[in-house]
């Protein structure tokens, strides 16, 4: 999936729309996207937090500049007790569907 497709397939993304993402080393995620913040041809950030009280949070990104750049994910979670993000690495592949509720 190039990078093109893998930031307009988040950006068409709605609100709760259930997302599954798989990152270059294998790692996989998925849950509710929100928010979305999208601006063609500027920049992408969607955060992902996992269903069932998690305190889990993921947050893709990616920037255009003549392109867009390689879309990536952060992490953290309000449980540790370390604060701050954790750089987990590229996304290869997001699949998104509809609000699980629908």
């Amino acid at each position: 999936m190039s990078q093109t497709e893998l930031i307009e397939r988040l950006g068409d993304a709605e609100q709760n729309d259930h997302v599954e993402v798989t990152l270059s080393d294998g790692t996989t995620f998925e849950g509710p996207a929100s928010p979305i913040d999208y601006v063609p041809e500027e920049s992408l950030r969607v955060e992902v937090r996992p269903e069932g009280g998690s305190t889990e949070r993921y947050e893709l990104s990616a920037k255009y500049d003549d392109g867009w750049t390689e879309l990536t994910v952060r992490y953290t979670n309000a449980a540790d007790d370390v604060e701050g993000w954790e750089e987990l690495g590229e996304v290869r592949e997001v699949e998104v569907g509809g609000d699980e509720d629908d």
